[in-house]
């Protein structure tokens, strides 16, 4: 079967697409509306690019950690990772979220010419994604914050080639990792350079575009500046102050793909960044490749930066987190295989998976 005609069997079709943009743009068959992808027409390609970078094929992704985290201690929760710290930024910045840490890195990568250029998501307003290419620090500043809704942000590594540049700085959810990963684990031969620098985002999952239609007839006359995701609830700031929605509601809008996710740390990072859950203003941030230490490092260097070693207990829970994460997507993945529903993207008797079914099992029936 063609390679996008196997792709919209396998994720199209199923639902199980993360929106992670790898394959937009390079082939002419595949296009978006929002947050939605399709295949226009039948693709005649044997071998297509758009199934080989897939974060949802079936993928060996044991031989890809091993690849670029050969040497680096493994954690069946949250990954390969040398260090974990709090960090944050010493001086903030207008609308960063938490500790401001992946501007601050970006920043950092090009100062330093690490990299020419950096893939962030911004906005159109402040709750729609709009990936672009960057290389200025005004450019980054107004992208601080995050977005919850969903963002094919790597369709724009296409236009980075295009316009000849060799080192990218990405940061983006875990599936756009290790579509990142993939991408350069199966480039062919002939390919262009690019060497990329990835900055990975914790992501317990992001929401359907759907979910700006539901602010617009629940809260019409108000303007939305941003959002944030505390523990108790989802915080929404607007022109009126902050409104409060219960997560439950919120859930209703995950993209359904999310909830086959198994990766809550962005575990084939070179760094991974997120909220500092028991104190506002920081952030958490796993080293795992010595291209992300000595990034961290050269932040640290210039003063932009404070760190501060981890607390255990808080490790604890991070890995507790992120375990129950993949007990949740495992249990999905299974159904819906069980039920001819998906084809898994995993081999589900390998390890780690397999440990975490067999425990989850013993535990709860699973």
């Amino acid at each position: 079967m063609p390679g996008g005609m196997q792709l919209k069997a396998e994720v199209l079709s199923t639902s199980a697409c993360a929106l992670c943009g790898a394959c937009l743009d390079w082939c002419p068959y595949l296009k978006n509306i929002e947050d939605h992808l399709v295949l226009r027409f039948d693709c005649p390609v044997e071998h297509g690019r758009c199934y080989s970078v897939c974060p949802r094929t079936l993928t060996d992704w044991q031989a890809i950690n091993e690849r670029y985290l050969a040497d680096v201690p493994y954690d069946s929760d949250i990954g390969a990772y040398q260090t974990v710290f709090r960090v944050r930024r010493l001086q903030p910045i207008q609308d960063q979220q938490d500790g401001g840490t992946v501007s601050t890195l970006l920043q950092t990568a090009l100062d330093n010419n690490m990299v020419e250029g950096v893939l962030i998501t911004g906005s159109g307003d402040p709750l729609t994604p709009q990936p672009y290419l960057a290389d200025q620090e005004e450019d980054i500043r107004k992208a601080a914050g995050s977005r919850f809704l969903a963002s094919p942000s790597l369709r724009k590594i296409m236009e980075a080639r295009e316009k000849g540049m060799e080192k990218l700085a990405v940061v983006g959810r875990p599936c756009q990792v290790q579509a990142l990963r993939k991408m350069d684990y199966n480039k062919p031969a002939d390919s262009p350079p690019l060497d990329v620098l990835s900055i990975g985002l914790f992501c317990m999952w992001s929401l359907s575009w759907s979910f700006k239609d539901y602010l617009a007839s629940t809260y019409p006359d108000l303007t939305f500046l941003r959002m944030a995701i505390p523990q108790h609830a989802v915080e929404l700031y607007t022109n009126e102050g902050i409104k409060q929605i219960p997560v439950e509601t919120v859930q209703s809008y995950i993209r359904p793909g999310c909830r086959y996710c198994l990766d809550m740390t962005s575990e084939l990072a070179d760094i991974s960044v997120g909220a500092f859950e028991p104190e506002a203003g920081w952030n958490t941030v796993i080293v795992r490749t010595e291209r992300g230490r000595e990034l961290l490092d050269k932040a640290r260097e210039a003063n932009l930066l404070q760190i501060e070693e981890y607390p255990s207990e808080e490790l604890e829970r991070l890995r507790g987190a992120s375990h129950n994460k993949k007990v949740r997507g495992l249990r999905n993945i299974k159904q819906a295989v069980d039920e001819q529903k998906l084809t898994p993207f995993v081999d589900l008797s390998s390890s780690p998976y397999r440990e975490i079914i067999a425990e989850s099992s013993a535990k709860e029936g699973f």
